[in-house]
């Protein structure tokens, strides 16, 4: 019975480092879509800033010179804007699999809970503080 307890209690530590991992890594992706989102705005802010404050182009070769570069400044902000939703379906996709583990707690309520918080818990935390990127 003694080596059943000793089992018991490593699966439980093994469980406690997986709901620590899952809720760091997810708060540490929030915290990068967050700055990467005030990095783009500043980014599309000052370019067209400067383009605004540009004298307008006079001949036509300056005229195209001008649109590929917007095209291109666009382009790149659309691929960082890419990368971030891939980011935030991650963690949605994240959160999914929390409020499943969730759901298996209520169907086996006998199961002793890990001394941290519950899976429950953890997707609460992490949807918290995705509503901060998603009302933006």
């Amino acid at each position: 019975m003694k080596k059943a307890k000793a089992n018991m209690d490593a699966f439980l530590s093994e469980a406690d480092a997986i709901k620590k991992y899952i809720l760091i890594r997810s708060m540490k992706k929030i915290d990068n879509i967050l700055r990467e989102t005030v990095k783009i705005r500043k980014m599309n802010a000052e370019f067209y800033g400067r383009m605004d404050t540009a004298p307008p182009p006079k001949t036509t070769a300056e005229q195209e010179r001008t649109a590929k570069k917007i095209n291109d400044f666009q382009r790149g902000i659309g691929k960082r804007w890419g990368e971030i939703w891939l980011e935030k379906e991650e963690i949605f996709a994240t959160i999914d699999t929390l409020y499943e583990l969730s759901e298996v707690r209520k169907k086996y309520p006998e199961l002793k809970e890990p001394e941290i918080a519950s899976w429950e818990d953890i997707r609460r935390e992490i949807q918290e503080k995705m509503k901060k990127i998603t009302c933006e």
